[in-house]
């Protein structure tokens, strides 16, 4: 289960940092940040979920990153819908839309909740070394360099 939502927030990260308003608000090294956790943790993901059977810590280190992929997923979601009703509002209105202040509050928050989210996944990506997961290379991360 991990590695499928995981996947999933790999997918979804690309769009988000094309988003010239995450690159505005310093979103963008944060996501870099991430994705180089992500991609750690992905490496070991289908040993560490082998070994979760037998491995009690290992289980409740799964259910942390499970946790943590469901807050980003969450994240990622907000700013898709925000990205769209900005992108909806440029056709009705000017641009000072982008400059309203709930747009702001917005993206300032989003700022803060992914540099919380890339503290997580960085812990969670260094407690993953105690376990001694061997690496393993799927064909997505192949692809999509992730």
């Amino acid at each position: 289960m991990a590695e499928a939502l995981l996947g999933t927030v790999i997918e979804n990260l690309p769009s988000f940092v094309q988003d010239e308003l995450t690159m505005f608000w310093g979103v963008g090294q944060q996501t870099h940040k991430l994705c180089t956790n992500l991609t750690a943790i992905r490496a070991v993901l289908k040993d560490a979920e082998k070994k979760q059977v037998t491995g009690h810590v290992l289980k409740d280190w799964l259910q942390k990153l499970t946790n943590a992929a469901y807050v980003l997923d969450d994240i990622l979601d907000e700013c898709s819908i925000q990205s769209k009703r900005v992108h909806s509002d440029e056709h009705n209105s000017c641009l000072l839309a982008h400059v309203h202040l709930k747009n702001i509050l917005f993206h300032y928050c989003i700022g803060k909740r992914m540099k919380d989210i890339t503290k997580r996944f960085q812990d969670i990506n260094e407690e993953r070394r105690m376990f001694e997961l061997r690496t393993s290379v799927t064909e997505k991360q192949g692809e999509d360099g992730y």
